[in-house]
């Protein structure tokens, strides 16, 4: 039975000056501000009701904080769970979570800052889901109205702080820099190590295709999510190169045990030797009769990357060439003005 009334023995209920009950507390031991009748009955344990707007304050001196705790129902400080923080030094809101390791910070000038995701973990995900192309991602909406200028949508910082690379956007082009793109592939399992993150080739090692295979949804093959199997290139000027190795992706969010970085366009890097001689800027690389490395083309065949530094060797060690990556047939400049020639003849 819900006590609502004030009794001279016990409190249960107390009327205001208008003889109605401000504040009762039932049998359940739930509390009601301004109404009798508690809110979701399996979890409020305060219900605050008003005619209008309705809500709690916490006031607390200008340089303390006002807050509330969550615990586990055990005693003792360290049983916490959450809190929610207001500091009226900085005006500055915190959620703290797992007592003290995921926090989430508002500040006063608008900017919001996750921290503390266990490890192996995102620190933000944002689920849209309802099996249908109409649930989107996410917008990010930024910079000038008109956008002009460099505007800056978002910006990649290692774990101190530094900068590796911006997507920007100006007058409806979107920027990245810098840029490198990749293929997911396999290599073969006597190369990989599935244990750890360690390359399992030189950074820039070119890699070639021995077959195809894709990703898995539901036990079947995805339509569109390609899987390269590769190895390190085996001959001179080979069609089937791909890109330069670039990283282990082993263990990570997905828990791969064989899957690797095949870097195919923009900025980067290819392990070169002197096959055809020193390497200038503009010369197109393509692989060479030494596994895994490439050389300056000469003659015609299919090549990897452009040379953006020249390059002087003094014997036949490798050295990693910076370049601009892309697949492309090249084609010798005499043999183009002789073509060139001949069709005008």
């Amino acid at each position: 039975m819900a006590l609502t009334k004030v009794g001279k023995e016990g409190v249960v209920g107390l009327d205001n000056s208008a003889d109605t009950t401000a504040i009762t507390i039932d049998s359940s031991e739930r509390v009601m501000i301004g109404t009798t009748t508690e809110g979701h009955a399996d979890a409020d344990n305060l219900t605050v009701s008003g005619s209008a707007n309705s809500g709690i304050t916490i006031r607390s001196g200008t340089s303390n904080h006002g807050q509330i705790f969550f615990s586990d129902g055990t005693s003792g400080d360290d049983e916490f769970r959450g809190i929610v923080d207001y500091n009226h030094s900085n005006n500055r809101l915190t959620l703290t979570t797992n007592a003290g390791a995921g926090k989430l910070e508002i500040y006063n000038t608008g900017v919001l800052a996750l921290a503390g995701a266990a490890a192996g973990a995102y620190i933000a995900v944002f689920t849209n889901d309802g099996n249908n192309v109409n649930r989107y991602g996410m917008a990010i909406r930024c910079g000038s109205d008109d956008a002009s200028g460099t505007n800056y949508a978002l910006r990649f910082e290692d774990g101190d702080g530094g900068g590796q690379g911006a997507i920007t956007f100006s007058g409806g082009t979107v920027t990245y820099g810098a840029f490198t793109a990749f293929h997911p592939c396999v290599i073969p399992n006597a190369d990989n190590n599935a244990d750890n993150q360690d390359n399992a080739y030189p950074y820039g090692t070119l890699l070639e295709i021995t077959n195809l295979s894709y990703s898995q949804k539901n036990g079947a093959n995805t339509e569109r999510g390609i899987r390269y199997n590769v190895q390190k290139s085996s001959s001179a000027k080979s069609k089937a190169v791909i890109g330069a190795y670039g990283s282990s992706m082993n263990g990570g969010p997905e828990d791969n045990t064989n899957m690797h970085q095949a870097l195919v366009l923009g900025d980067g890097h290819i392990l070169c030797n002197n096959e055809n001689g020193n390497i200038a800027v503009g010369d197109y690389i393509c692989t060479s009769s030494t596994s895994g490395e490439g050389m300056k083309a000469t003659s015609i065949c299919t090549t990897i990357g452009i040379a953006r530094e020249a390059i002087t060797f003094s014997n036949s060690t490798a050295k990693l060439v910076a370049v601009e990556y892309g697949y492309r047939q090249f084609v010798p400049e005499d043999l183009e003005d002789r073509i060139k020639a001949l069709e005008n003849a």
